[in-house]
């Protein structure tokens, strides 16, 4: 489902794109940086934040980890949190968009790490897991950094 959400995302910033006045590079990336924070990063994931939240045992399970401990609390307060940030996104632009995209990033490439390692451990690592791990993880941590760069925000100055 989130990789048809991807899909959207990235088609609906390609129309924004070719619809507006103004087609340079840092305005595309910008664009989608903005689409990625906010439709992938901020409100669905504002979603599973509360899922998280008015539902540990059930979200732990469903995501595939064990239920239970202050640490998934932790983590779902945390989640949350960076999903607002990333809400925002919409509203602010330009060197705003560095901080939820860097987090946003980090954590995307750090869950794909626990997901590769989770799956290897149960001897459930092949091929098409690790595909679906890459294209709703990893994927977007690359497409959050490229966009990050190609943008031009990390050479601006406050």
């Amino acid at each position: 489902m989130f990789f048809y959400l991807l899909i959207a995302l990235l088609l609906g910033a390609s129309i924004h794109y070719w619809r507006g006045a103004e087609r340079t590079r840092r305005r595309g990336a910008e664009l989608a940086l903005v689409y990625l924070l906010v439709g992938y990063c901020g409100v669905p994931m504002v979603a599973v934040g509360a899922w998280l939240l008015a539902r540990p045992e059930q979200a732990a399970t469903g995501l595939g980890f064990a239920p239970g401990g202050a640490f998934q609390q932790f983590f779902s307060f945390a989640y949350l949190g960076l999903s607002l940030i990333a809400v925002l996104a919409v509203r602010y632009r330009g060197v705003f968009l560095i901080a939820p995209a860097l987090a946003w990033s980090v954590y995307w490439a750090g869950a794909t790490v626990v997901h590769l390692q989770d799956e290897a451990g149960r001897g459930a690592l092949v091929l098409n897991s690790v595909l679906a791990i890459f294209a709703t993880h990893g994927l977007i941590a690359v497409l959050l950094i490229g966009a990050l760069v190609a943008s031009g925000l990390l050479k601006q100055r406050v």
